[in-house]
């Protein structure tokens, strides 16, 4: 019997019982009669729902006619006064009917409410539980919904209930009344009601509707995530009106902190997750269809989205060609390829002159038989007869590979070919100060600091930052202070120090923050480091004496107000910086403003320089005047900060600059000071520019290095990355820069423009210390997935052969443990834990 039909029954009986109570104290007969009519209407009433509603009625029912005809016995009785005797005959029966009540099973009426049928996967383990549990009435009820035609301005209707499996029991929505029905639990999957302009479900289902019929209102994200809850899926019109929320993990339920509903988050995990873990323990078959081209083979499973095109191009399908090529080369590995199915549509009509290129390449695919081209709606089971992962990061596709615990590896869609020893050993510099006679460095393609003597011929590997992400740009910028070097945290979770005397190197803080610090360049001053935003809204100053922190808001907040903190987040909140005395003077790329900071007593002004269409990215600062490197045009600029005076000095003939593919310019990296001349360093563009500061004359400065500043290489690409993105003073009359195209370096004496070019590179005993013991598998921070990024030092030939010869079976381990912030109950349980909450919550358990 339907529990709330139950509850409704012995309500009956204890309104029955306090009727009986009344009756001895009743004079008026009338009154009394009346009494006896309303006690023998709900036995009536009780009787009719237990035959209709009741298998084990039986007994009840014949009570229940016994009880009604002592009633008509009292009624017909002659006495004024129902005596307390014959009362305790009706509290006879009501006390033996209760307890049979009692004992007739309880039953709960649950709801599955699906819109999308490739969306079921995020209800389905909850729907098995349900369906397994004697207590329930399981009903999978799909519901209509909407596209929106933007050609005809019209929405589309859509029946998703013929598309599920056969061996879901489907009832159609036009024969299931909510109103008479009313469940015990409903559970939906689309948060949106009337917020989606894209699609949406029939109005009758919005979650305020639903609520109005439905005991217990739960919704569970159709998506899957790195764990948080994304900000803007915070603010749902369904969190209104439900009773409970699965997320995937306490680290998700937290991301929701201070919203209104928090308290209705339940972090058990996703059942999406769960249909993953279970096909994978099933050992699934591999489809018939696809034996041939899979069967007896390491299986990778290629995902291709429309972002990652539209962002990349050509560049992306050429990447998916050198994959198809590795793999045709040898007869262990075949490749499972999804490509998104509106991936074709999208070419056609945003880049219709790559379609050829990508059907050619489908072509090459298929003709060389490569693997299997699954254009099918269920990825869950490319999954799981899938070995592993290979593709963008950008995808929930790697959270089921990770719940799978199967290993994911990132490409780069940059990189052509496998590196060789000597390129693997190439150090690539991004910032760098002198201390003696050595040069310290960082980099950031990975966690490592290095030096080299002055002669800057032979690199030494110093080491790593511990208890910090390895194989990515953990610490690109550092600062001295005495013999302290100090590195700023990017992709890390806290700052770091190393002692040159001691040759320590030590984590700054007690605890990491939960996500990357994404912390720029550090400028020292006194006993302070001031630690400057690439996303924060602040400047962090920390006094290395006392350990204190503190943030200047106002100035950056001011300095992107014309913009704001989207558009200053997008571009990088600070670019350039240079040092007078006590002042730093910062520029950005998106104004034209320059921020003046005092970094003894943290007051600063604000000063706009020329058009405010400019940007500026590389600075001086002189005692009068301010030289600027303007970011579109290139132009360098003087600025009188007395008389406010702008002067433009263009760049010489042969200098080009360029946009990247996403629109953005920055013709140089930085300004370098170097006395009589400006030198620049350049970013999207094809040269060194020499100016001098006296005459206003600008010339090409090693005009034959940077030749190859406009050409590809393995890695490198114009259109994506900046030409250099290292350029320093050595001394009053050196510069080193590096190009990006191949990390050739060179020391240059500017005055008679001599230089030498040479590659700093590890020798072998180094670099086999920098890799001793590492696969390339880690998660970055709390946000990320696990896994492998390829590189220069971790090639996709590489993973390939690591996954034929077994090597990564311990990976799962690992991977499963640094997981935990994914999800919770890896072990396949989300759609059990989820019903047995729910059904604590109906028997007033929870």
């Amino acid at each position: 019997m339907r529990t709330f039909i139950k509850e409704q029954l012995i309500g009956l009986l204890e309104a029955m019982e306090q009727l009986q109570i009344s009756l001895p104290m009743m004079t008026d007969k009338e009154h009394t009669i009346q009494t006896l009519v309303d006690c023998q209407g709900a036995a009536m009433a009780i009787g009719e729902a237990l035959e209709r509603d009741s298998l084990n009625h039986e007994i009840i029912v014949t009570l229940l006619e016994e009880y009604c005809e002592e009633v008509f016995c009292l009624s017909e009785s002659q006495e004024e006064i129902i005596c307390r005797e014959k009362v305790s005959i009706l509290d006879d029966f009501t006390d033996r009917i209760k307890v049979l009540l009692a004992e007739i099973p309880s039953t709960y009426h649950v709801v599955f409410m699906p819109y999308k049928a490739s969306m079921w996967d995020s209800l389905e383990s909850i729907w098995q539980a349900c369906r397994e549990d004697d207590r329930c009435e399981c009903y999978v009820m799909p519901i209509p919904y909407y596209e929106f035609d933007s050609q005809t301005n019209r929405w589309i209707y859509h029946y998703d209930g013929d598309q599920f499996s056969e061996e879901i029991p489907i009832v159609h929505y036009q024969e299931y009344s909510l109103e008479q029905i009313c469940p015990d639990v409903a559970y939906v999957h689309n948060p949106y009601d009337d917020c989606n302009l894209v699609t949406r479900v029939d109005s009758k289902f919005y979650s305020g509707e639903l609520k109005r019929y439905v005991r217990k209102l739960v919704y569970v994200p159709y998506y899957i995530t790195s764990g948080l809850v994304p900000k803007e899926h915070l603010t749902f019109p369904v969190y209104r009106h439900m009773d409970y929320m699965v997320a995937q993990s306490e680290y998700g339920r937290h991301s929701c902190s201070g919203m209104y509903y928090y308290d209705k988050i339940l972090p058990f995990g996703s059942p999406k997750l769960d249909r993953v873990i279970r096909l994978c323990r099933e050992d699934s078959l591999i489809p018939d269809a696809w034996k041939p081209l899979l069967n007896g083979k390491k299986i990778l499973m290629l995902n291709t989205s429309i972002g990652c095109f539209l962002q990349e191009g050509s560049v992306y399908l050429q990447k998916i060609k050198r994959i198809c090529e590795v793999i045709s080369c040898q007869s262990q590995v075949a490749l499972i390829w999804r490509p998104h199915p509106l991936l074709a549509a999208t070419i056609r009509s945003m880049r219709p002159h790559l379609l050829a290129e990508y059907h050619s390449l489908k072509e090459y695919f298929i003709k060389n038989r490569i693997g299997v081209l699954d254009e099918t709606s269920d990825i869950s089971r490319a999954v799981a007869i899938s070995d592993a992962y290979i593709g963008e990061e950008g995808t929930s596709v790697i959270y089921l590979f990770g719940a799978a615990g199967k290993p994911i590896f990132i490409l780069n869609n940059h990189i052509t070919d496998a590196a060789t020893d000597t390129e693997k050993r190439k150090v690539h510099i991004t910032d760098m100060v002198r201390q003696d006679d050595k040069i310290w460095f960082t980099t950031s393609r990975y966690n490592a600091f290095f030096y080299m003597e002055t002669d800057i011929k032979s690199v030494h590997y110093v080491g790593r930052v511990k208890k910090q992400p390895k194989w990515c740009g953990a610490y690109p910028f550092l600062a001295k202070m005495g013999k302290r070097l100090f590195l700023s945290p990017n992709i890390a979770g806290r700052p770091a120090v190393y002692d040159i005397d001691s040759r320590e190197i030590k984590l700054i803080g007690e605890e990491d923050m939960e996500e990357s610090a994404f912390r720029g360049r550090i400028i020292s001053h006194g006993n302070r480091l001031f630690y400057l935003p690439f996303v924060d809204d602040h400047i962090a100053e920390l006094n290395i004496e006392t350990g204190e922190w503190n943030y200047h808001t106002k100035c950056i907040q001011e300095l992107w107000e014309e913009v704001g903190q989207e558009e200053a987040v997008k571009q990088g909140v600070i670019w350039g910086y240079a040092k007078s005395g006590k002042d730093m003077w910062l520029t950005a790329t998106y104004t034209n403003r320059i921020l003046r900071f005092n970094m003894e007593d943290g007051t600063y002004t604000i000063c706009s320089v020329g058009s405010g269409k400019n940007g500026y990215s590389g600075i001086i600062v002189e005692e009068r005047f301010l030289w600027l490197a303007e970011v579109n045009s290139g132009n360098v600029v003087k600025w009188d900060r007395r008389s406010g005076k702008v002067k433009t000095f263009p760049m010489p003939e042969g200098f080009r600059c360029w946009q990247n593919v996403i629109g953005r310019s920055m013709a140089h990296l930085s300004l370098i000071d170097m006395e009589n001349w400006v030198v620049t360093v350049p970013g999207f563009s094809n040269c060194m520019v020499k100016l001098d500061k006296k005459t206003g004359k600008s010339t090409l400065l090693l005009e034959d290095f940077w030749k190859k500043a406009e050409e590809k290489s393995n890695g490198y690409n114009p259109e994506f990355f900046l030409s250099c993105e290292f350029g320093a003073k050595i001394d009053q009359n050196d510069i080193i820069v590096q190009r990006h195209y191949d990390d050739a370096t060179t020391l240059i004496h500017v005055e008679d423009e001599k230089y030498e070019m040479y590659y700093p590179t590890l020798d072998e005993k180094d670099f086999a210390k920098l890799i001793e013991g590492e696969d390339g598998f880690e998660k970055m921070d709390i946000k990320c997935g696990f896994f492998r990024r390829e590189s220069k030092v971790f090639s996709f030939e590489g993973f390939v052969e690591d996954l034929i010869n077994n090597r990564l079976e311990e990976v799962r381990r690992r991977q499963i443990e640094e997981l935990s912030t994914l999800a919770a109950n890896l072990d396949g349980t989300c759609g059990v834990k989820v019903h047995e909450y729910m059904m604590n919550v109906l028997e007033n358990k929870e």
